[in-house]
């Protein structure tokens, strides 16, 4: 009886285990949306409407979610601070903290890197030109990040699942 508990038990973890590896690959699409969305915003709020980075930045941290919610917010209060000479010391400072928790590949930190790196540094044609081409690049690997999510979800889900299946049937 104990013997096919511990079974039982070995296969719930691996299914587990394959699902918790699989969302990490929706989380980055879902960041990476609310990436893009963050951009949208700041673009209306310094473009058009002319608000101040600081309060755009604290603005566009109540409207999307999650660990960029966050970081815009600390960015914000650190600026507001005065800690820093440019948001982009601020964005490496503040970025480690949540590097895991975001789950960007290389290319996509290296987006928001450089448009962090140009942000508040040029007039306001020149910080419409940047917010399109981040939201550009966001896109491109936001479409990726799906695709790479629907292949990888169902093959780490169906992988811990039959792991664990094969653990069981071997002590079996």
């Amino acid at each position: 009886m104990f013997r096919y508990l511990v079974l039982v038990c070995i296969f719930i973890i691996c299914s587990y285990i394959g699902f918790v590896i699989g969302e990490n690959y929706k989380k980055r699409s879902v960041n990476l949306k609310e990436f893009q969305k963050a951009i949208l915003l700041m673009n209306n709020d310094v473009i058009y409407t002319n608000i101040p980075l600081m309060e755009a930045l604290y603005d566009v941290s109540e409207k999307v979610s999650g660990e960029l919610s966050q970081m815009f917010r600390e960015i914000a209060s650190t600026l507001e601070k005065g800690e820093a000479n440019s948001v982009f010391d601020i964005f490496n400072n503040i970025y480690g903290k949540y590097e895991n928790d975001l789950s960007f590949k290389k290319e996509d930190y290296s987006i928001v890197s450089d448009f962090f790196r140009t942000l508040g540094e040029t007039g306001v044609f020149g910080q419409e030109k940047i917010f399109k081409l981040a939201s550009e690049q966001v896109k491109l690997n936001y479409q990726e990040a799906l695709k790479e999510a629907k292949v990888n979800i169902k093959m780490y889900r169906t992988l811990g699942v039959c792991a664990g299946a094969l653990i069981v049937i071997f002590f079996i």
